[in-house]
Parts: structure tokens; C-alpha cells; sequence
């Protein structure tokens, strides 16, 4: 099982997003934050953008900012905008063998009631949610 790291991103941009305050974030600020290259970052937006939870502006005074507002972003709407194939690694298949060729037919509904399953907590958890937790342990 291999979770996507891009989800992980996809959150950690939009809490800090959220954590910072409104205002409009670049690429450059964004990747420091995450350890990355902004060129990582911009496809990560990119995505984030097209699944309508971010928007961009340009100018001066532009950047990237949180298209609604973090409680109502759920780690189910992050984790669908990113999500890339499928969530559990199949193996390769060897057509010699019984069980190999037969392994994705075998297994694809309990896969797939395993990822749904994940789909309750991710939907009741926000990003807000997640700012404020950070939040809290800060205030600690």
C-alpha cells in the first residue's frame, strides 16, 4: 500500500494557506514551506485549481489563494483532486500463473471497499480543522 504524496502536499498547502491567514501565496513561498521545488508545487496547484479548490491571480498583488473557505474543504475533496490511480500497489501480473492473472479480479472489490471506507474521516475533517488543531498544539 503506497498513499499518494500528493495528497500529502496538497494538504500541508492548503493548512498553511489557511494557518497564514487570507491573503495570496506564490509558488516560491508555498515550496519553502513544503521542501520542494515550486515547479512541484505549481502542478500541485494546478490540479488543486482545476478540481476548484484553489484559484490563482496575477500581478503583483497575486498569488495562490484558497478558493472557499477551509471548513468547508475536506481531505476527501483534497484526496479525490489528487488522487493518482490506485490507492493499493498491483503487482505485475505473470500470465503463467493462475493466481497472478487472476489477482485484480480477486481482490478489486475488497480494494475498492477499502479505499471508500477511508471516504467517512476524510469527509469530516477540514482543513480548517486541521489549522486549528495545529493551532492548538502551538498554543501549548
Amino acid at each position: 500500500m503506497q498513499a499518494n504524496k500528493n495528497f500529502s502536499i496538497a494538504i500541508q498547502i492548503c493548512v498553511y494557506m489557511t494557518f497564514k491567514g487570507n491573503g495570496r501565496y506564490s509558488s516560491n513561498e508555498l515550496a519553502e514551506s513544503v521542501k520542494t521545488n515550486p515547479v512541484v508545487i505549481r502542478r500541485q496547484l494546478a490540479g488543486l485549481r482545476e478540481a476548484g479548490i484553489v484559484k490563482s491571480q496575477n500581478g503583483p498583488n497575486g498569488g495562490f489563494y484558497l478558493k472557499e473557505d477551509a471548513d468547508k474543504i475536506t481531505l476527501w475533496d483534497l484526496y479525490t483532486a489528487t488522487r493518482e490511480g490506485d490507492f493499493f500497489h498491483r503487482p505485475r501480473l505473470n500470465p503463467d500463473c493462475v493466481v497472478s492473472s487472476n489477482l485484480k479480479f480477486l481482490v478489486e472489490d475488497a480494494f475498492y471497499d477499502a479505499e471508500l471506507s477511508m471516504r467517512p474521516g476524510f469527509e469530516n475533517t477540514t482543513v480548517q480543522d486541521l489549522a486549528d488543531k495545529l493551532q492548538a498544539v502551538l498554543d501549548c
